[in-house]
């Protein structure tokens, strides 16, 4: 019996069978070429505020678009998110599962354990220096440098350039936390109390009031360089 037929029959049914006929009209509809990837999903501008790295993989200064895979099931903001994280890292050494696959200069793939997560690529150039406000906080203007290859508590410092960044809500200016790590430096080794550390991110606060008396050391050249 045709449709047509069975719906004119039994017109008690009529408001059931038809929308079940649209349903099934848009599903067919929606499936319709259905062979094809889900589509990667491309985040907003994220600026990277000066020559980085993460790894191996190398971050010029610019804006940077975020590419999130189909599998992924992240919002942008939470790719962003990860992204700063990864690019406060001390060591160049991702915390597990995630691990960093250099594409070339301003292209890098972040994956997680085998599967597919985020990746970078730089749209635009941009500069360094100065002192800009960024989620990874505020970068003080110039550069710190070690003298003599040195160790705080957990970390080494080889000789070198580093930069200060001062994180979001913390109160240290600049120039104490130039102070304090001069200070640092020179304790022969031992972190000065009541100092702690994250060595993870080389995050420098006092246990008391952990967000407001924070600073960050990074390589100049980037984590995972030296």
């Amino acid at each position: 019996m045709a449709v047509a037929e069975a719906v004119a029959r039994f017109p008690a049914v009529k408001k059931l069978v038809l929308p079940a006929l649209i349903v099934t009209a848009l599903l067919v509809i929606g499936l319709g070429g259905g062979t094809g990837a889900a589509a990667a999903t491309s985040c907003a501008s994220f600026r990277v505020i000066h020559d980085d790295r993460i790894g191996a993989a190398v971050l010029p200064a610019g804006d940077y678009t975020i590419t999130i895979a189909p599998s992924f099931g992240f919002t942008c903001p939470a790719a962003a998110k990860l992204f700063t994280r990864f690019l406060e890292d001390y060591d160049g050494i991702l915390p597990v599962p995630w691990r960093v696959v250099a594409e070339g200069s301003g292209k890098a793939s972040f994956k997680r354990g085998g599967a597919d997560g985020f990746s970078v690529s730089r749209s635009s150039a941009g500069s360094g220096g100065g002192e800009e406000r960024s989620s990874l906080g505020a970068l003080c203007k110039g550069t710190f440098t070690v003298n003599s290859s040195t160790r705080v508590g957990p970390l080494f410092f080889p000789k070198g350039g580093y930069l200060l960044y001062i994180p979001p809500r913390s109160g240290i200016s600049c120039r104490r936390a130039s102070v304090l790590f001069t200070r640092f430096l020179g304790a022969g080794g031992m972190l000065p109390a009541p100092w702690r550390t994250i060595a993870q991110t080389a995050t420098f606060y006092k246990p008391a009031h952990p967000t407001r008396s924070a600073f960050r050391v990074e390589p100049l050249s980037g984590a995972g360089a030296r």
